[in-house]
């Protein structure tokens, strides 16, 4: 019996198109006008900002998480027969984290707006914060290790992007609090996590190989 698996190449090209939409998701809302007010709050205009917001960016940021996890899934199947036993755990934490945090996701993107008046999405919320955090301290040092045993073994783009994603997306953090100029967005948090992914499919991409095992 034949068995068929996806390709590399198109487990890379749909981990870069998760990179990119990581981004799209975090794009500030006034980058697509005005927010409508009165009654268009309860029936906004299709294609307005708050549309935008309400339908377009939670199936964005969910399909960002699901193609971001799949993609460092894959690379771990890739690569696993190859790396160090002690790489291979880190991957795991990784993809765990990776995992944990597609499932935060999901719950804040159920919540929507809705926390301060449902108890049930208010303990969504939190449950969601909960894994979200989780998810950081697996994918922070998860990751970090990840890449640093690729660029032990030379494999240097991959590598840099796997470890200094996250830790580029942790100093933007640190520094805003550090230099106390408030909320600096979603968008410049991302954007490293979001650059790391597009590198990750790409490396994907260019290693393709046809996956079928009979």
């Amino acid at each position: 019996m034949i068995v068929w698996f996806p390709s590399d190449r198109a487990v890379g090209g749909l981990t870069v198109l998760g990179g990119l939409l990581a981004l799209v998701a975090t794009f500030p809302t006034r980058w697509y006008g005005p927010k409508p007010t009165d009654s268009y709050v309860f029936d906004p205009p299709r294609f307005s900002a708050l549309w935008i917001e309400r339908t377009v960016t939670p199936a964005v940021t969910v399909a960002a998480a699901v193609l971001i996890l799949a993609g460092l899934l894959w690379l771990f199947r890739r690569d696993r027969e190859w790396m160090p036993r002690w790489q291979d755990w880190f991957a795991i934490v990784s993809v765990v984290g990776a995992a944990v945090g597609t499932l935060a996701t999901m719950l804040f993107v159920s919540v929507g707006g809705r926390a301060a008046a449902d108890p049930t999405a208010a303990l969504n919320a939190l449950l969601g914060l909960g894994l979200a955090l989780l998810a950081a301290l697996l994918l922070i040092p998860g990751l970090l290790a990840w890449g640093i045993g690729y660029l032990r073994d030379g494999r240097h783009r991959l590598g840099a992007a796997l470890a200094g994603g996250p830790v580029a997306a942790v100093v933007v953090v640190g520094a805003s609090i550090a230099l106390d100029v408030g909320s600096v967005g979603a968008l410049p948090v991302v954007l490293p996590v979001g650059a790391a992914v597009v590198v990750v499919g790409y490396d994907l991409w260019v290693g393709a190989g046809d996956d079928a095992v009979a």
